[in-house]
């Protein structure tokens, strides 16, 4: 059981959410129970999280790349067992941004299920990593966000 003091059930649900990536499940995210193991989950948010900054921030992944983003912490609460085979959905979003750090939440989905079976929240810090240090959200990543999740700060 999910201490309801940890995840607030109806911040997670689906109309909440405006960027979705499709993830299916494979036979090999199967434990010896049948069900997708819980370290699939975060590679599914991992997916999730890439295709969100790729498609809208046109950002891409690679050793010449020297400003990007890390993670600083992560929660996942495992809601529900997922079942191999399921065309899954994660929903991604940012819900905070700072200075140079930002919160990215996400669930994941069922097609056309309001309920999540898991949901994410990520402290992640934008990062030189030339300079091993952290550094302001850029004006252009900053505007694009705040345009697209409706954020003020």
């Amino acid at each position: 059981m999910v201490d309801s003091s940890r995840v607030d059930p109806e911040r997670y649900l689906r109309p909440g959410f405006r960027f979705f990536t499709a993830t299916p499940t494979r036979w090999g995210d199967c434990d010896m129970f049948g069900h997708v193991n819980n370290v699939q989950f975060v590679r599914y948010y991992e997916s999730g999280r890439l295709d969100y900054f790729h498609r809208l921030l046109d950002m891409i992944a690679g050793p010449e790349v020297h400003n990007s983003l890390i993670i600083a912490d992560i929660h996942v609460s495992f809601l529900r067992q997922i079942h191999h085979p399921c065309a899954l959905e994660v929903g991604s979003r940012i819900s905070r941004l700072g200075n140079s750090s930002f919160d990215f939440e996400a669930a994941i989905f069922a097609p056309g299920d309001e309920q999540p079976f898991s949901t994410a929240k990520a402290a992640c810090v934008w990062f030189n990593y030339r300079e091993n240090r952290s550094i302001p959200i850029p004006a252009r990543e900053r505007g694009i966000i705040q345009q697209f999740e409706g954020i003020d700060s």
